[in-house]
């Protein structure tokens, strides 16, 4: 059964004024970021009138917040949010509460599945797109890859030299071989993103094994909403040019030297093909301060939720940038040593 919260209401909920800071990064993003719609939202996952009364799944879905703004684990992201007042703030708890055990994250994760987190990233794409920051100028696609968390060297059977096929004896029945280049492969997922060039939020997010072309993924991530689209040679088919074409969208994808026919291309904008590195530095973002270099768990619907509150948190981290005139990722040690 669903449970609900009173946040905050009781004597003590005052230090949160003077000891949580008005510039922490907390602060920002609970201005910037409507998360009230969550609870109605998931409703749909909990019985209205059996069982045991849970956790608010809004104080749950904070949690989970925290838990990819800082790259911590279940166990880890339970214990800052019992020792640190700014992350109780942000969860909604007073400050004499202790917050939701690590199970609690796990269950309440596996409840909504990828469904739901990913109802949870477009209402807050919504509320971006309200707000004036999505500008639909150019959308920008591209894909980078996840590594799985498998160690190759144990399993019973070397790797394949020819992606994609499955690594034998391998404990995560989703992930496959892709290829980076021509000359290194991986083993895992890839993420494959849209984002708007000008506010550099992300718009849509997919996530498959990592033997799935790039150009299979195009459709999805493009919204009625893009006047023009650009992405590197891997996305450069008849198909993926001639939908966008058909919708009226202008096509600036990069295309191989060996096409010939150039009819179905239309006329790219280079201008608009140089602004494709803005994409590689928001996967670089995520890898470097929300560990998306590797999945945290086993399986294609796991790593899409890692993937999904991993855009979402960036995605909010941008909007309270844009929203003030800081930025930067967030440096804080919640825990120093």
């Amino acid at each position: 059964m669903q449970g609900e919260h009173s946040s905050q209401n009781s004597f003590f909920g005052m230090i949160y004024e003077d000891l949580v800071p008005a510039d922490h990064l907390l602060r920002k993003l609970a201005a910037a970021v409507d998360f009230g719609f969550v609870s109605d939202l998931v409703s749909d996952c909990y019985c209205p009138d059996n069982g045991r009364p849970s956790w608010d799944p809004l104080v749950l879905f904070k949690v989970v917040f925290l838990q990819f703004l800082y790259d911590l684990s279940d166990r880890q992201v339970e214990e800052q949010v019992n020792l640190h007042l700014a992350c109780k703030w942000f969860a909604g708890l007073q400050p004499e509460e202790a917050g939701p055990d690590h199970s609690a994250l796990c269950r309440f994760r596996a409840r909504l599945g990828p469904e739901k987190f990913q109802a949870i990233f477009n209402q807050i794409i919504e509320q971006a797109r309200a707000a004036g920051l999505v500008h639909d100028r150019l959308r920008i696609i591209d894909a980078t890859h996840l590594a799985a968390k498998v160690n190759l060297f144990r399993l019973p059977a070397a790797p394949p030299e020819t992606p994609p096929a499955e690594a034998v004896g391998s404990p995560d029945p989703d992930a496959r071989f892709g290829r980076k280049s021509v000359k290194k492969s991986f083993y895992g997922y890839k993420e494959h993103l849209a984002t708007d060039a000008d506010s550099e939020l992300i718009t849509a997010v997919s996530v498959t094994p990592g033997n799935v072309p790039d150009s299979e993924v195009f459709g999805p991530l493009v919204d009625q909403h893009a006047r023009e689209v650009t992405a590197d040679k891997g996305y450069d088919t008849d198909e993926n040019h001639q939908k966008l074409k058909r919708r009226g969208q202008r096509s600036s994808i990069i295309v191989k030297k060996n096409r010939t026919n150039a009819d179905v291309i239309g006329q790219a904008n280079p201008k608009s093909q140089r602004e494709r590195a803005k994409i590689e530095r928001k996967f670089a973002e995520q890898k470097k301060y929300h560990g998306l270099a590797q999945a945290r768990y086993w399986g294609l619907r796991r790593v899409t939720i890692q993937v999904l509150m991993t855009c979402l948190v960036v995605n909010c981290k941008r909007m309270a940038r844009l929203a003030e005139a800081n930025s930067g990722p967030p440096q804080e040690l919640l825990c120093p040593g």
